[in-house]
């Protein structure tokens, strides 16, 4: 788990998207905090919610690629006078 550790610091760093499969299933995040005395990685989901996954749940973690924007809110309009 050590590894693991160092290489998310690094992803963390480098703001690396990955692919992180767990036992409810898989998605690409973007990781911003690892809490390792909680087990805890906190990242951005493809919606921007800011949201927590429990180490103890991950199968496995490996660097995705995004084309385009990793960001795919939908634009609202604004109305000006």
């Amino acid at each position: 788990m050590s590894e693991l550790y160092k290489q998310l610091i690094v992803w963390i760093e480098e703001k690396q998207p990955v692919k992180i499969k767990t036992d409810r299933g898989e998605a690409t995040f973007l990781p911003v905090k690892l809490y390792k005395d909680a087990r805890k990685l906190f990242v951005y989901n493809r919606k921007m919610r800011l949201i927590n996954i429990c180490l103890d749940h991950v199968i496995s973690i490996e660097p995705a690629r995004i084309y385009g924007s990793f960001d795919i809110r939908e634009e609202q309009m604004v109305h000006t006078h």
